[in-house]
């Protein structure tokens, strides 16, 4: 897309997400729900073959871990290649930043959000859908005509359908066809124009989408209704919705309407226009609804509006990437972030000269140009925005236990422990101080009763969110006082830290809460207690690098020589089998067992990053161990570079991920066979394996191969003579000096619903010993010797010659057994013993 914009002679600003805001996991968590758990609910209830079509795969596709990394680091190569590419990266919800960036530069946002309508400010141009971006390419004049072929001309039935042919000179999207000198045209929308249309003032958008509902209003909490079906009758569709908001917004701001009403009846304040616009949406339910549940509303249609206003300031210029591009140092809602151990030092120790002090404001300086700099993920962000954490979810097994708890969060503790060592988590307050929390807020939400005065049109230019400023800044937590006003981190925390993770549980996405472990505790572990003297980003690289090694369990030399771009993936595939092999040890489970990996799984994985992909017109069967394969890789993946970059390693252990192709894992994984011997090195696959050895379970695809061989190649010779040299070896006084062709094998079978014996030939040895069970015994019996004077006649079919000499042999070496006693007994074929 960037390099299609760049041949427009465009200047694109780059804007990635930042850390999830509190009031969106509602949305968030049924977004997850919908897009991440019901597809592979639905891809593991349908058939191989029905699911494995390119219309199923497409309806059902979800966004790949790792897909972030993938695309930072594309638009990172693109940024040093021009200077027409600039990364910004969101403080925290990115619509409002990307409105606000573009208003300063006087440019465009373009995108797949409505959300960018309502948002506004000044400089803002407007909003561009990705969806209605069309390209134009001129046909080559050299290009030969249908028409002029070889005069044949295509005949169509006259009532057939005429299926829309795709014209290759045309495009929708961000990818322009193919030709000379492409065009592109846009859709523009402008939310000044809106307003007028709606006839409202331009700064009340915000408002209008939090009644009408967006991120922040849609999804109701838990055990509380819908906003928008209280607001709502179910006939109205969305632009209908849209003009009941505007003209009753309208309705309550007109002149008229203001006259009419007594003077205690104006709207005075912001508060009072929500309110107001809240009871006349419910007014057919006002008699079922209570005056708790309406504030309530209220409050909420607040909390989201807010998050749409853009604060205004005096220059709207860039500023220098010192600490960021769009907020003063004490506004810039990133920086409380990472301040917390900053703050602690300093109301504990006043002289700005202690080593510890110094520690925590070099850390923070070095998080903030690490996520200024795109190394550092906004999902590292979460635990300390808000205490959460929101991992990836992929196409798994519903019915298996989330790769994200039993394959990420061992790595996620030591992520969580690094940052609370290293800016402070948030604190887990007790109930008390909860409840002066809520009272602080009760009385500053008193103070918002500005007055603004709406009694002409002309006022419609005036910025209605600006007495709620003051509501925002406490939200965001930038103060007048600065960064030191946060109150979350106390000189002695009531207990541990805490970190909700949003997981996948059966059919649902569920809260799990995980206590933040000690750093110091988690060094002792793998025997690195030395190190906590000091923060641990505090020390050299190789200290770091050491700990990081050590934590997932690959601290060997193969994995240190290796190339810096190939340590990740290793690790990531260590950490699997590792983890797997330890779960089935655990538990002692079958199924367990059945989860390991086997050395070509291995293997497959790391030739995916440097395999040449199948044709896309190529098709192989999606398994569902080769899914399950994919997403604890994938997991491995995403949290073991989450712990590189929470480690500041990124500079020197850049990712690779973007190379890794999951078709040609799955493509390579369908295959059985064994990777090519160069698509990955001797070393690569050394460092994978060692000292793994017994982690590995054994390739049941190597083994039906090389079983299936066996098979084939007994066909050309004769099948007992190991049964000979076996009988002898265990009964030498009955067999040591009995010929070999005088020995004969029976064994017990079923004939017409009877149990008989028979005899089993040379030739069927083979199948015959690998039907029998543990428990079948093999009888062998000794040929009587043949008379010299008289010729022998050829026995009859169902005659049994006369026995010698009688032993029995279990079937399986490891079943020992007696011979029977060396009484001669005649044997009748089809007789017991």
């Amino acid at each position: 897309m960037v390099g299609s914009e760049l041949s427009c002679a465009f200047l694109t600003y780059s804007r990635p997400l930042g850390p999830y805001p509190e009031l969106k996991f509602p949305t968030l968590v049924s977004r997850l729900g919908q897009s991440h758990v019901q597809p592979s609910l639905l891809f593991f209830r349908t058939s191989p073959t029905s699911r494995g079509t390119a219309r199923f795969l497409n309806e059902t596709r979800i966004i790949p871990p790792l897909a972030y990394t993938a695309c930072i680091t594309a638009l990172k190569a693109i940024e040093k290649s021009t200077d027409a590419v600039e990364l910004h990266f969101a403080d925290e919800e990115g619509d409002p930043y990307a409105v606000e960036l573009a208003g300063r530069i006087g440019g465009y946002v373009v995108g797949n959000d409505s959300d960018f309508v309502v948002l506004n400010t000044q400089g803002y141009l407007g909003y561009i859908p990705l969806e209605e971006m069309t390209w134009y390419a001129s046909v080559s004049p050299e290009a030969p005509s249908h028409e002029e072929d070889s005069g044949f001309e295509e005949v169509r039935k006259p009532k057939s359908k005429r299926r829309p042919v795709a014209n290759p000179n045309t495009g929708r999207g961000i990818i322009p066809p193919s030709g000379d000198e492409p065009t592109l045209s846009l859709t523009i929308y402008k939310p000044d124009l809106l307003a007028a249309h709606l006839k409202i003032p331009v700064t009340l958008l915000p408002l209008v989408g939090a009644l009408v509902g967006n991120d922040f209003t849609l999804q109701p909490e838990s055990g509380r209704r819908n906003v928008q079906s209280l607001f709502f009758d179910k006939q109205l569709s969305l632009s209908q919705r849209i003009t009941r908001v505007a003209s009753t917004i309208q309705a309550i701001l007109s002149p008229q309407a203001q006259r009419r009403k007594k003077p205690k009846h104006q709207v005075d304040s912001v508060m009072d226009l929500i309110d107001r616009a809240v009871n006349a949406l419910l007014a057919r339910l006002v008699t079922t609804i209570g005056s708790g549940e309406i504030d309530s509303i209220v409050e909420k249609i607040v909390e989201a509006t807010l998050q749409y206003a853009i604060p205004k300031h005096a220059d709207n210029s860039l500023l220098p990437l010192n600490v960021c591009a769009l907020h003063p140092d004490d506004a810039c809602p990133l920086l409380p972030l990472i301040s917390r151990r900053v703050e602690l030092e300093k109301s504990s120790n006043s002289d700005i000269r202690d080593e510890t002090l110094q520690h925590a404001i070099e850390i923070r300086a070095q998080y903030l140009e690490a996520y200024r700099h795109g190394n550092l993920s906004p999902k590292v962000f979460d635990p300390l925005s808000s205490g959460t954490f929101w991992p990836r979810l992929f196409l798994e097994n519903p019915d298996l236990e989330t790769v994200s708890r039993s394959i990420g969060r061992p790595v996620r503790e030591w992520i969580y422990a690094v940052l609370d060592d290293a800016v402070g988590l948030p604190d887990t307050l007790d109930e008390e101080n909860e409840l002066e929390e809520v009272e602080e807020e009760e009385d500053d939400l008193d103070e918002l009763v500005d007055v603004v005065e709406s009694n002409s049109e002309s006022d419609s230019d005036d910025d209605f969110l600006a007495p709620l400023k003051g509501e925002l800044h406490r939200l965001h937590g930038s103060g007048s006082q600065g960064p030191s006003t946060l109150t979350v981190l106390h000189t002695q925390p009531s207990r541990p830290p805490i970190v909700t993770e949003y997981l996948r549980r059966g059919t649902r996405v569920a809260q799990e809460a995980v206590t933040v472990k000690s750093i110091h505790e988690l060094l002792e572990s793998v025997s690195l207690g030395s190190l906590g003297s000091i923060p641990v980003l505090s020390l050299p690289f190789e200290d770091r690098f050491t700990a990081f090694l050590r934590a997932m369990g690959s601290d060997i030399p193969p994995v240190r020589s290796l190339p810096k771009e190939q340590v990740i993936p290793v690790i990531a595939v260590r950490w699997v089998v590792r983890t797997l092999q330890l779960r089935a040890e655990e538990t002692g489970s079958k199924e367990r067992e059945k989860e390991k990996w086997s050395r070509r799984e291995a293997h497959c994985f790391l030739a995916a990053f440097s395999s040449p992909d199948a044709p896309q017109d190529a098709t192989f069967p999606i398994l569902d161990r080769n899914v399950q394969l994919t997403a604890q890789i994938l997991q491995s993946l995403e949290s073991i570079e989450l712990l590189s970059q929470t480690l500041l390693l990124t500079a020197t252990l850049p990712s690779s991920v973007h190379h890794f192709s999951g078709r040609a894992f799955h493509r390579l994984l369908t295959d059985s066979t064994v990777p090519e011997s160069g698509t990955i090195s001797s070393n690569l696959m050394d460092a994978s394996g060692f000292g793994l050895e017994s982690a590995f379970r054994e390739d049941h695809s190597v083994k039906s191969r090389k079983t299936k061989k066996r098979l084939d190649n007994s066909k050309n010779r004769l099948g007992n003579p190991q049964a000979l040299d076996y009988a002898q070896q265990e009964f030498p006084d009955d067999l040591a000096g009995v010929p070999r062709d005088r020995i004969e094998f029976y064994s017990y079978t079923k004939v017409e619903g009877e149990r008989r014996v028979v005899r089993i030939s040379e030739f069927a040895w083979v199948p015959t010993i690998a039907r029998l069970l543990r428990t079948d015994v093999v009888d062998i019996c000794i040929k009587p010797v043949p008379s010299d004077n008289k010729e022998s006649a050829p026995p009859c079919y169902l005659d049994v010659p006369k026995v010698d000499t009688s032993a029995s042999v279990p079937s399986s070496p490891k079943r020992s057994s007696s011979p029977l006693p060396t009484t001669r007994r005649p044997r009748s074929w089809f007789g017991k013993r």
